[in-house]
């Protein structure tokens, strides 16, 4: 967090409420998932992918490499590119609540995981995103905190 607000310009950095590294420490909303993508069952509609695009809700997402390929973020000319699974790699996504609070100078990493082919079929894939969300009071602009923020868009997605 704090490379990302090092690196941002001064104007950006002005629209902070609070350093980055300040809106997650000790936030009790940052989340670890395991996500466990079984093996192909040769069911699967033509077309249909294991995750469909969209962007994650919360500041920054830090992702180790999974094990399988399949990861795709959205180019700026709309077309999608391969994310590589290289171990030890880090792949980090910006979430809306960094683009909110940056006025959109970071915009949120729209990316999928489509199926694979071939023999790599018939293998598992595991994902470990580390979702890294502010605490509720944060003010991430004028129009939102976090806590605000964050029951809109799960309240938009149907999960409240």
């Amino acid at each position: 967090m704090g490379w990302v607000e090092q690196h941002a310009p001064k104007e950006v950095q002005d629209k902070f409420s609070v350093a980055l590294s300040e809106m997650i420490r000790e936030s009790d909303k940052t989340l670890l998932r395991v996500l466990h993508y079984p093996p192909m069952t040769g069911d699967e509609e033509p077309g249909a992918i294991r995750a469909a695009a969209h962007e994650d809700i919360n500041l920054l997402t830090v992702l180790p490499a999974s094990n399988e390929p399949g990861l795709q973020v959205l180019n700026k000319d709309g077309s999608w590119l391969d994310v590589p699974c290289d171990f030890g790699s880090l792949i980090i996504n910006i979430g809306d609540m960094l683009q909110e609070a940056s006025g959109g100078y970071f915009p949120s990493t729209t990316h999928r995981v489509i199926n694979p082919s071939g023999k790599r079929q018939r293998h598992s894939r595991i994902s470990l995103p580390l979702f890294l969300h502010p605490k509720p009071e944060v003010v991430l602009s004028d129009r939102y905190t976090a806590d605000s923020y964050l029951m809109e868009r799960l309240k938009e997605l149907g999960v409240i």
